[in-house]
């Protein structure tokens, strides 16, 4: 079986299909079986092939490792991109809510305005046609007239009618204008009453999507503290595994002691807890590692409240 490795070796190549773990055990065998027989010349052939499978072994763990944790950042800044998408969707439709809200009711304020300002108008309008209510002096004046006219004396009628159609003219042209100086100051008022609820309607309107704004850039804040404390806590945990894995790969380099590669040492190191007790054993498989899901993160920050 060992013949047929270092054959399969020498013509094949160490291609990614080769499962480098099973053929370290097959030669690390026929090492020590060479060993055991004292021949040493093979036993040196063997070592150095060995050497050789162990450095592939532990380039294929380094690149694994590298792209696990590529993956690992990529799905993070996608997860957090998404929760960013649909931060802004929400906000969005709550802002929109709210802005159609202001417009519905500033449109409501205005048409009660219009409504109010019609109902005025049109009492004005009655109250012009109604019967004006003259000096006691015409009305004397009048009465005298239908006596004279009663008896007949129409010179004197006469006379009387024109200085009461004179004075009727003045009083009615007064009452005109005073009545039109009294509902133009109604309307005045009327129309200053209704800037002044529009302009508070629109006031507190604005001070309503000002608190929106607030409240949306306080929510946008802790969600990026969020992330920040998640991809810090990511960076120093994959930053402990490099740093750890570097040095144990340097470490083993030159332990002529055993046949196991780095990698082989460094995942009984997870397994023993050596990388931090928060980060759980990672499992190796033809020089993959497995995905994000089976590691805890620990030392990161906790997620904004």
């Amino acid at each position: 079986m060992a013949r047929r490795v270092l054959e399969e070796i020498a013509t094949v190549g160490t291609g990614a299909d080769v499962q480098l773990e099973e053929y370290i055990r097959i030669l690390s065998e026929y090492r020590q079986a060479c060993e055991d027989r004292e021949n040493y010349r093979e036993a040196e052939l063997v070592l150095h092939v060995l050497k050789h499978l162990r450095l592939e072994e532990e380039t294929r763990h380094v690149k694994g490792l590298t792209d696990q944790q590529e993956l690992e950042r990529r799905g993070l800044e996608e997860a957090h991109m998404l929760e960013f998408a649909n931060f802004n969707k929400i906000w969005n439709e709550k802002i929109d809510a709210f802005e159609e809200h202001q417009l519905d009711a500033e449109a409501a304020m205005l048409e009660r305005h219009s409504t109010e300002l019609s109902e005025f108008h049109a009492q004005m309008t009655q109250s012009s046609h109604a019967h004006v209510k003259y000096s006691k002096d015409l009305l004397n004046i009048r009465t005298v007239q239908h006596i004279l006219a009663s008896q007949r004396n129409y010179s004197d009628a006469q006379k009387i009618k024109a200085k009461g159609d004179k004075i009727e003219a003045l009083e009615f042209d007064k009452i005109s204008r005073e009545k039109a100086e009294i509902y133009a100051r109604k309307e005045a008022q009327i129309l200053m009453r209704h800037r002044s609820e529009l302009a508070a309607l629109r006031m507190r309107m604005e001070r309503g999507k000002l608190e929106l704004e607030r409240a949306r850039k306080r929510e946008l804040e802790m969600l990026l503290q969020r992330y920040n404390n998640v991809r810090r806590g990511l960076e120093m945990q994959q930053n402990i595994i490099r740093s750890r894995t570097g040095t144990m790969l340097l470490k083993h380099a030159n332990n002529r002691k055993t046949d196991n590669s780095g990698s082989h040492s460094i995942s009984v190191a997870l397994s023993a807890g050596v990388f931090g007790s928060g980060i759980k054993r990672r499992q190796f498989a033809q020089g993959e590692v497995v995905g994000p899901d089976h590691t805890e993160f620990e030392g990161s920050a906790p997620p904004a409240s």
